[in-house]
């Protein structure tokens, strides 16, 4: 089935609304969720995040957030760079996906599955960053340090860090 412009347009619209708590945990309870991860380079650095909340509570970790309705991969990776670091991309690279499980997850108790695609995000230098509430701090690497999740070593790799 085709769908007119008109009826397109609305049926792909982004809605970018906060799931109630009680819904969400029912979800994350039932069903693995779909990420989005963005590895921000500026050439010879990456960016990482010191996250404030679970899951990888305290850790250095990409950014990254989840998938809205009808939203596609590369929106969704602008979007969260946007959102959690107040930065646009020069370019945009998909790197891949990957399963992860986490726990503690999101919410106590409960292990977190997510499916994350992850995109490579080039930025100009001494791009300013404005962090969200996702994370405490923010710092630009160059090289991976071998404690790091092994998740966020295998895509700064793939993004050409060593």
């Amino acid at each position: 089935m085709r769908l007119s412009g008109a009826l397109r347009k609305r049926a792909f619209k982004v809605r970018d609304k906060k799931i109630p708590e009680k819904v969400y945990r029912e979800i994350r309870r039932q069903m693995p969720i779909v990420c989005i991860d963005v590895v921000i380079t500026d050439g010879k650095k990456f960016l990482l995040g010191k996250r404030k909340n679970q899951p990888e509570k305290g850790k250095w970790w990409i950014p990254g957030g989840r998938i809205l309705k009808n939203e596609s991969l590369q929106d969704a990776a602008k979007r969260v760079l946007r959102q959690e670091t107040g930065l646009k991309a020069k370019s945009m690279k998909f790197l891949g996906f990957d399963e992860l499980l986490h726990s503690p997850g999101y919410f106590t108790g409960m292990t977190a599955h997510n499916i994350a695609f992850v995109f490579e995000a080039k930025i100009g230098a001494n791009a300013k960053v404005k962090l969200d509430s996702q994370n405490s701090k923010a710092r630009w690497f160059s090289k991976i340090n071998p404690s790091w999740h092994p998740y966020a070593k295998k895509f700064l790799k793939k993004a050409g860090f060593k």
